[in-house]
């Protein structure tokens, strides 16, 4: 029994003491040190805030936080508090992830958990609205705002058998970025529109993306009034179907002549050639010219439509922002401006500019070809306008005209991905000289539209339908040729 023994254990050390039992012992340890030092690793990245521990690789990304929330988060002086209210185990992905890398880029921001079967009342204090699982309440100090999850998803779609809505975009970032510009800000801009002149309304969008932008607007009506009330700074005058009064027109200028601030979007519509609200623009050298502008370089219009123009943008703190990301404003059935001759003190800048094949058909609505006839009047045409006078050393004088009734409609603003509300926007923001303004836009989680222009579609039509086809098929057909050859 011992000698068998003996034999066994033998035979055993034998067989490690083989080359391969060496190898296979040494691959061994090898792989247990390096799972440890990958288990090790992994523990210790556990404590790292998410932002260094984990990389956001998504197109859009979605689970980081944009460079202009960062700004904001930098400068801040005041502790914010974010309640996440939701119930254990409901949590969001993206909610989660974009509320951690605000607790992890600046120590002025704290999230606490809120579960709402454990505290029912909590909200009451902030908001009566129905409370959704992943709904957000930022605080600081006195003020805060309330953000719905139902809001943070932008929904546009839906499957018509199904009756199934999807979720196109997430806009959890730009509304929590906004709420705590919001709750930093002791006095908001506000923006007067004027009433009283068959003026279209704000389009939905429009009106919540001014809310977004911590910006505040009052209705204004001068019908009544001997001048333009003291407390206003900004008037927007949004496509108004009559003309203002003579007193008005005086008003304006006088509000204006004072250091104001106002912008008009009237271009071809239905409404009269309002000779008083275009006095007020000649007044500082912008002469509206009556008709529609059409274009010719297929570069410059979208949809094989002439009249839906993509327009060049002149550089401007209005444009800037837009030209820099590569955005293009879509400006459909548009008026011209004539702004070669302001006064000496009054600088105006072309905004939006057609090209030089586009051309002002006097005839408007009613025009009957897109084709160019004796009397068009040939562009480049000026499309939008900023004109500014130094009034003093602290005041200036804006006024900006943008020759289109219709560009803030919900389609159009959507074709352009939100570049024409932005365009409204930044120039509100100069006219209040909001420094602080936040333009994080939504991210989608689908796709977003790439405004190209139809010379740009036909390219790549014939480029995927005719050419790559045409390079497989010769190929192809050398490829059988070579074979029979042989």
């Amino acid at each position: 029994m011992k000698e068998r023994f003996k034999k066994n254990m033998a035979e055993i050390r034998a067989q490690f003491g083989t080359r391969s039992s060496k190898v296979g012992s040494y691959s061994f340890i090898l792989t247990a040190v390096v799972l440890a030092i990958l288990i090790t690793v992994n523990f210790a990245l556990s404590f790292l805030p998410d932002s260094y521990a984990q990389a956001d690789l998504t197109a859009n990304q979605l689970y980081s936080i944009s460079s202009q929330s960062k700004v904001m988060l930098s400068s801040l002086e005041d502790d914010i508090t974010i309640y996440w209210i939701v119930a254990a185990g409901q949590e969001d992905e993206y909610v989660e992830k974009l509320l951690h890398n605000y607790e992890d880029y600046s120590s002025k921001v704290k999230v606490e958990k809120k579960d709402p079967d454990l505290n029912p009342d909590f909200t009451n204090a902030y908001t009566d609205e129905e409370i959704y699982n992943n709904s957000v309440i930022v605080e600081c100090g006195d003020r805060y705002r309330y953000i719905s999850y139902e809001e943070m998803y932008e929904v546009s779609s839906t499957d018509y058998y199904s009756m199934y809505s999807s979720a196109d975009e997430f806009s959890g970032e730009k509304l929590i970025t906004s709420a705590i510009s919001y709750c930093t800000t002791e006095e908001l801009p506000v923006v007067h529109v004027l009433e009283g002149h068959g003026e279209a309304e704000l389009s939905t969008s429009f009106a919540d993306a001014i809310e977004t932008d911590n910006l505040e607007t009052e209705s204004l009506s001068l019908l009544n009034g001997e001048a333009v009330p003291e407390d206003v700074e900004c008037i927007l005058i949004n496509a108004p179907s009559t003309d203002i009064s003579e007193e008005e027109k005086d008003m304006l200028i006088d509000f204006l002549e004072g250091g104001g601030r106002v912008l008009i979007l009237s271009g071809t519509n239905t409404e009269d050639e309002l000779p008083n609200l275009k006095a007020v623009a000649e007044y500082y050298g912008i002469s509206v010219l009556e008709g529609v502008v059409v274009e010719e370089s297929t570069d410059h219009y979208i949809f094989n439509m002439p009249v839906i123009l993509m327009p060049e943008m002149g550089s401007s703190d209005i444009t800037d922002p837009l030209i820099n990301d590569n955005y293009h404003v879509i400006m459909p059935v548009a008026k011209a401006l004539d702004v070669s001759e302001p006064d000496g003190d009054v600088t105006v800048t072309p905004l939006l500019t057609s090209s030089e094949n586009s051309f002002l058909k006097a005839d408007g609505y009613n025009i009957e070809t897109y084709e160019k006839e004796d009397g068009d009047t040939q562009g480049p045409l000026t499309l939008a306008a900023l004109a500014t006078k130094d009034i003093d050393d602290e005041n200036q004088m804006q006024f900006v005209w943008i020759a289109s009734s219709v560009l803030l409609d919900e389609a159009y603003n959507q074709y352009s991905s939100d570049a024409n509300e932005d365009f409204v926007l930044n120039a509100l923001e100069m006219m209040c000289e909001k420094d602080d303004s936040v333009s994080v836009r939504s991210k989608s989680l689908t796709n977003e539209y790439l405004t190209v222009s139809t010379s740009s579609a036909s390219l790549i039509k014939v480029v995927t339908i005719g050419v790559i086809p045409a390079i497989y098929l010769i190929v192809g057909i050398g490829v059988v040729v070579r074979r029979k050859r042989r």
